[in-house]
């Protein structure tokens, strides 16, 4: 049986306050049935058996309009304030959330058409697109970039070979920050006998 976190000051926010009492239990109803990655697949038939009064697509659709979107022909729905709550900020590397990720991804969620970043939380009639903090392999070009800003002698092409064969993993975790890792090897560089700087060997099995 699956357990998830309940908003105990839901009934002080003014969408919830704003219901009919049937509409109040119906958005607990697909808060509850939902998929855990907040994706409701519409069935009024059972919704209106379930909460005991009858719920029609037409009225619930727009009674719910500010705080879901609507997709595959009105068959689904998407609720992002389920996503803010449940997770905050989804994480790909956070075991938890790469089902979650994985889902809307699926479905791709944030091409439904009215989804869009919102940066104000915590307003019940705001809707804000999830944050999932995902990692872009660099380029050559990029790494290359980054040196010759800090001034570094790390090698971009040394960089990105090494990391792609390993396939931007770092032990048995997906690179996070290459930036880091860059400043990491700038603290491990030592000088050979021509007085060139290169990574000691002994240091690459630290990434």
């Amino acid at each position: 049986m699956a357990k998830r976190m309940t908003d105990s000051d839901k009934w002080k926010k003014g969408f919830i306050r704003g219901l009919a009492p049937k509409y109040k239990l119906f958005w607990l109803y697909i808060l509850d049935d939902c998929t855990h990655a907040g994706i409701w697949e519409t069935d009024f038939e059972v919704a209106s058996i379930r909460i005991g009064s009858k719920i029609t697509e037409a009225e619930a659709v727009t009674v719910m309009a500010s705080q879901i979107k609507i997709f595959d022909g009105g068959n689904k729905w998407f609720i992002p304030s389920f996503i803010d709550f449940q997770y905050v900020n989804l994480n790909e590397n956070s075991r938890v959330h790469q089902s979650v990720i994985k889902a809307l991804d699926k479905y791709d969620v944030y091409n439904i058409e009215g989804i869009s970043p919102v940066d104000v939380a915590g307003l019940p009639n705001e809707i804000k697109k999830p944050i999932i903090k995902r990692f872009k392999e660099p380029t050559v070009e990029e790494v290359h970039e980054y040196c010759n800003e800090r001034k570094n002698k790390v090698c971009a092409d040394t960089f990105i070979d090494f990391y792609e064969s390993k396939n931007f993993m770092i032990g048995k975790n997906k690179m996070k920050d290459w930036r880091a890792c860059v400043r990491t090897w700038e603290k491990n560089t030592v000088k050979d006998k021509s007085g060139r700087k290169q990574l000691a060997n002994k240091d690459y099995n630290k990434f």
